[in-house]
């Protein structure tokens, strides 16, 4: 009986969220489908775009396509996605396969031939719907760990075709199994002007029932620590619905549907970024900010905002619902108090949100872009000791801004070496990032996505090359798969090419383990003896070079 229960409350779930979407896919892998995570689970400045299906931790499992269509884009990067395929379907969706470990058949050929014309390992480029087709069960690649994975999987999505919006795989069919009831971690008062018990943020956390009051002020919004699990798999997902009732009137919803790629940094807003830049940690925040214009909200009273009043009593109620109907539920109280709005001034040069703002002095010159904060804030800008403090790093940016900084005490000489870099606190370490830069009109001048310390470096030190298995003399055989650590300390790897016998042939380059492979049989090297050059060069134009010779046996 309780089987029965589970399929009905997954196949009612189903229908009425389904209803108008085509559910006539096939899974992309013939495995049993367990999930490590789902669409929009909060995910490092982003919200999870697909669903990512478990491969048994291993790599090499067949991939189909879900069904017929044509393949519209390729994609081979180091980065993100990794080996990445795009079919188009019909039916007005597009089908995503990430982090392959290698296509198959026309795909492959078609990539390579891509690869080998433009010399580059990294391709990404759309074809026309007339020059590989797929049918439905086709493989098109086998699963892996490519790009930013951190360790086997599929990641797969649904699209919209006409606007390339992600959806829920869900609402086609590709529902998981679901018996247990979200989980509720926390729960969170966000004083936006006033207090709560005295504190900007007062934490509800350790129990799902609070009666005692809590005295609030001001305008109030709230928060909540949350997860959802799937049958088969204890990894924490994220939550389908989070519904926010104040005195029984809904006044905020967030419901994992369908958002657009542009909207998908607005995680930042839509959760607590000062916590999730201190520990990593996330909390959803129930309310809305002014730049924020994410398509997962809906049902918004004053945007999730509770205007509180001396004396009046709030009875809050969180509700969570996965994608099967279960629920969980948190509650509690708050009574307003006197409040006092603050009359501190408010400065004429402000950052604005949802216009273009400018800052300028002595040593720096910044210009950002409407949209490219969420909510109107005055300015913080500062020298000390050779840094340049920008903000704060608890601040996030949407865009990229410009940043132009008058450099000091750097040799004309060194100023096609200066890079721009800026270091700031994620978790329990400080993370330094470098951004490429250029020497115009007096300044050195990079487009910034960080607020934090920025400061200036001398990059003129190229690249690392190790051969890992390389043959110690020339008449020594070579094995099949040369294996090379490329490394660079600032500004990153930027190009990496290999020539044999002065003719260039693939490589692929493994970024999250510093790892450049070439493959000699699989690139049609000819038994006998031949000389590699190895060219590696970084983001601010350092090469580093690496000869040898060795026989293929």
């Amino acid at each position: 009986m309780k089987h029965f229960q589970s399929f009905f409350v997954l196949f009612f779930s189903v229908l009425i969220y389904a209803q108008n979407y085509p559910t006539d896919f096939r899974s992309p892998l013939d495995i049993p489908r367990y999930l490590s995570g789902n669409f929009a689970e909060l995910r490092g400045f982003h919200f999870h775009s697909g669903i990512d299906i478990k491969t048994q931790q291993r790599e090499g499992f067949p991939v189909y396509a879900v069904a017929d269509g044509y393949v519209s884009r390729i994609n081979v990067s180091p980065r993100g996605y990794g080996h990445a395929l795009y079919i188009d379907h019909p039916n007005g969706y597009t089908s995503v396969y990430a982090h392959l470990q290698r296509f198959e058949g026309e795909v492959l050929r078609n990539a390579r031939d891509q690869q080998y014309a433009k010399e580059s390992f990294a391709i990404d480029y759309k074809l026309n719907k007339d020059q590989i087709r797929v049918k439905k069960g086709d493989v098109i690649g086998f699963s892996g760990n490519t790009g930013g994975s951190q360790g086997p999987h599929l990641h797969f999505e649904i699209r919209e075709t006409a606007t390339q919006n992600p959806m829920n795989p869900f609402l086609f069919g590709f529902a998981q199994a679901d018996n247990s009831a979200p989980l509720l971690r926390g729960m969170y008062i966000y004083a936006l002007d006033g207090d709560a018990a005295g504190q900007k943020r007062y934490n509800l956390e350790g129990s799902a029932r609070y009666t005692h009051p809590v005295l609030v002020s001001g305008n109030i919004g709230v928060g909540v620590k949350a997860y959802d699990r799937h049958n088969g798999a204890n990894n924490l997902n994220g939550v389908y619905r989070i519904q926010v009732f104040n005195n029984d009137k809904e006044i905020f919803r967030f419901q994992a549907d369908k958002f657009g790629f542009d909207e998908s940094r607005m995680i930042n807003c839509q959760t607590d970024y000062a916590e999730y830049m201190s520990t990593r940690g996330w909390i959803y925040q129930l309310f809305r900010v002014p730049g924020n214009s994410l398509q997962m909200l809906s049902n918004l009273h004053n945007d999730g905002i509770i205007a509180t009043e001396e004396g009046k009593e709030y009875k809050i109620r969180i509700l969570l619902t996965d994608y099967s109907g279960n629920k969980t539920e948190g509650s509690f109280v708050m009574k307003g108090k006197a409040f006092t709005p603050s009359a501190s001034p408010v400065a004429e040069n402000r950052l604005r949100w949802s216009e273009d703002s400018y800052f300028e002095n002595d040593f720096v010159k910044i210009s950002v872009p409407a949209r490219s904060v969420y909510e109107d804030m005055d300015w913080d800008v500062r020298r000390s000791s050779g840094s340049y403090f920008i903000m704060n790093d608890k601040i996030p940016l949407h865009k990229f801004i410009t940043l132009a900084i008058k450099p000091e005490n750097i040799p004309a000489s060194k100023l096609d070496k200066a890079v721009i870099a800026v270091k700031y606190n994620y978790g329990n370490r400080q993370v330094t990032d470098y951004f490429p830069t250029v020497y115009k009109d007096g300044s050195l001048i990079a487009e910034v996505r960080d607020f934090g310390e920025f400061f200036i470096e001398i990059d003129d030190t190229a690249p690392s090359i190790s051969a890992l298995n390389f043959p110690a003399s020339s008449t020594s055989a070579a094995p099949n798969l040369l294996r090379f650590q490329i490394k660079d300390a600032q500004s990153g790897i930027f190009a990496y090419d290999a020539y044999i016998d002065g003719k260039w042939v693939l490589t692929e380059y493994d970024k999250k383990n510093d790892l450049l492979t070439l493959n000699l049989s699989r690139e049609g090297v000819a038994a006998g003896k031949h000389s590699l050059e190895l060219r590696v060069k970084d983001g601010n134009n350092n090469i580093r070079t690496f000869n040898g010779e060795f026989t293929k046996k």
